[in-house]
């Protein structure tokens, strides 16, 4: 039996703002990245990042007892435990955070353990994830590009023209210039669907202002452009107004990157409406939550689509879901060249606009240490 030894919660410094432009037009995505670190008695160590406030995610991992198994640290929860309990290890940890989570932040931390806890046990296995969560339908992804709204439609154009040059044949443009203005907005897709031609897929992701009704408008409006979805026209937390926009309009609705646990994405699909559901694997909780989320909404006939815009371990991780699930599948590739985004795990590779399945045990990819190192502030 192989045991947890050790949860750590770095927290690391890319040392670019948010939303700065880099020196090949690329946007910064955030500047600090939470990264939890799973240490064995089998030497091995699996790693998982977070797409949360890493101090916060840093608490809850380091939080002294307040009262035994209702109100305690993940690290107490889950240190000496058996990483091939994995199901128990979650019920675990959510007992844990009775008093202080089971949403939000706790949530997150939880799912970043529950994710290095697997790829620990996949490689232990010499089994990939894929293959622990039922098997492999596939062995490569369509990826789209997941970048910010430039501020012109000449700097749109020039967006859309590198990333066609780099293989994709998907793009989604999110929040930066978007959603302040429905005119101006209309003009940056234009130029983006003329530059890319009819055949390459297209999304948008961010708020738009107005009431419901206003926001109808603007999604009928968008239909001309022949987008593969609008990502949270409205504010993720009004499952009700999102499910009716997607009932109502011509364009399909997604969201759920921001939902943690069954119970919110049960509330999403309360109602039928939202047809690309979006569960994020460092906030949803995990591997393990994913096994039900998923099938959850595939049953009221959603698409899903794991969000993952922060490294290409978050990637990793979302492939091996992205292999497992039902097609039509996308991979949401962050385009960023940050540091943080670009460097800190290595293995996947890009062809022909897809993303091959890494052959390698649990996720197939090699975090790299010296990254981790140079970048660790905490």
């Amino acid at each position: 039996m192989t045991v947890i030894t050790n949860v750590e919660a770095l927290v690391l410094d890319g040392r670019v703002e948010y939303g700065k432009r880099l020196d090949d037009g690329e946007m910064a995505g955030p500047r600090y990245a939470s990264l939890i670190k799973v240490s064995t008695d089998a030497g091995i160590t699996g790693y998982a990042d977070v797409d949360s406030h890493p101090w916060i995610v840093q608490a809850l991992v380091n939080a002294p007892t307040q009262i035994p198994e209702f109100c305690a640290g993940l690290r107490d929860a889950v240190v000496g435990q058996s990483v091939w309990n994995r199901t128990a290890l979650w019920e675990r940890m959510y007992r844990h955070s009775w008093y202080h989570g089971r949403r939000g932040p706790a949530l997150h931390a939880m799912s970043g353990i529950d994710l290095a806890v697997w790829d620990i046990a996949g490689r232990l296995a010499g089994r990939p994830i894929h293959d622990l969560l039922g098997g492999a339908r596939r062995d490569r992804v369509l990826a789209y590009a997941s970048t910010l709204f430039r501020e012109t439609p000449e700097e749109m154009r020039k967006a859309a023209r590198s990333y066609l040059d780099r293989g994709f044949r998907a793009i989604k443009f999110g929040w930066g210039a978007w959603g302040a203005d429905p005119a101006r907005d209309r003009s940056l897709l234009a130029a983006v669907r003329d530059e890319v031609g009819p055949d390459v897929h297209l999304m948008v992701d961010g708020h738009l202002p107005g009431d419901l009704s206003a926001v109808r408008r603007i999604l009928d409006g968008l239909a001309e452009f022949g987008l593969q979805w609008v990502e949270e026209p409205l504010p993720a937390d009004r499952p009700g107004d999102l499910a009716a926009l997607g009932r109502t309009t011509n364009v399909r609705v997604a969201t759920g990157e921001q939902l943690g646990g069954v119970g919110e994405f049960e509330e999403l699909l309360a109602t039928e409406g939202v047809s690309v559901v979006q569960p994020d694997l460092s906030r949803c909780g995990g591997f393990t939550a994913i096994q039900t989320i998923a099938p959850l909404a595939l049953a009221r006939g959603a698409l899903v689509v794991p969000h993952a815009w922060t490294s290409q371990l978050l990637t990793a991780a979302s492939l091996h879901v992205n292999a497992w699930l039902p097609g039509p599948v996308f991979q949401e590739y962050n385009a960023s060249s940050a540091p943080l985004a670009s460097t800190l795990a290595t293995g996947l590779e890009l062809v022909d606009g897809h993303v091959l399945l890494p052959p390698g045990p649990g996720l197939g990819i090699t975090v790299d240490e010296n990254v981790v190192e140079a970048h660790r502030i905490l």
